[in-house]
């Protein structure tokens, strides 16, 4: 059996994107970025929202030869990685090993 770790990058007050619908204050500093690698280490596959997907598409260009190694590091276990998209407005996805799960049952849950 497979075991799942979920994390999630947010602010303390439930936030992802910042009033300007900007993720940048997100960006971790050196040290903090070589930790995260460090958990992220073997993971298998992502599981994305349509937003989430679009910024860290990034990663599919990132990590060239002039990036530090912990940004080379951190781009080629994303690669290396299956991604899962759940959207119902993406008709397609733009990067390596990622499958659109368009659930049309998807909606809130009741009370």
């Amino acid at each position: 059996m497979a075991r799942l770790i979920y994390s999630m990058l947010m602010s303390l007050d439930g936030y992802i994107a910042d009033r300007s619908d900007k993720f940048d204050w997100a960006e971790p500093e050196e040290e903090v970025h070589a930790f995260v690698n460090q958990l992220e280490r073997g993971t298998g596959t992502y599981l994305y929202g349509r937003r989430m997907y679009e910024v860290m598409g990034a990663w599919d260009t990132l990590g060239t030869d002039r990036d530090p190694g912990f940004i080379r590091d951190f781009a080629e276990m994303w690669r290396a990685a299956d991604k899962v998209v759940t959207s119902k407005s993406l008709s397609t996805v733009s990067t390596a090993k990622t499958r659109l799960s368009e659930l049309a049952s998807l909606r809130p849950l009741t009370a």
